[in-house]
């Protein structure tokens, strides 16, 4: 199949599709979602944090988030606690068994990275970053407009 004859979404759309196969079999080994994955990913830059925050973290809309976050609590992974600032809000933390799988599942989405990236030059990796940057920002752009 030509792919210079594809569509961009198109060929977004493949590509993305492919990676989620990939990332979800190398999650599913440790019981969690690649969406959950996510959550994971942005908690370990932050933990602590309200479920709100996290959904902006994680570019997920809230009551999204909330379920992934419903899940992840029933799987042990994470807590919430009462935001002692604002006791009308919580915050969520990983227990100690989210603590213990959080280095595999930063492994995991590193070692895709890496391999995601490997058959192109830095300069490549640079220009593709800023690119899909760039189409966010236009996309985000365009949903607000």
């Amino acid at each position: 199949m030509q792919t210079d004859k594809l569509d961009t979404v198109v060929l977004l759309s493949r590509v993305h599709s492919n990676l989620v196969k990939i990332f979800q079999k190398k999650l599913k080994a440790y019981g969690i979602t690649l969406e959950q994955g996510v959550l994971f990913s942005c908690l370990s830059v932050r933990d602590g944090i309200s479920p709100s925050e996290l959904a902006r973290m994680s570019f997920r809309d809230k009551p999204y988030t909330t379920r992934l976050i419903n899940g992840l609590e029933a799987g042990g992974f994470i807590r919430r606690e009462t935001n002692m600032n604002d006791g009308r809000s919580s915050l969520v933390f990983f227990t100690e068994k989210g603590v213990l799988l959080q280095g595999k599942i930063l492994s995991v989405i590193s070692d895709l990275d890496k391999w995601a990236i490997e058959a192109m030059s830095a300069e490549e990796v640079g220009q593709l970053r800023y690119l899909l940057n760039k189409l966010y920002a236009h996309i985000e752009k365009g949903r607000r407009g």
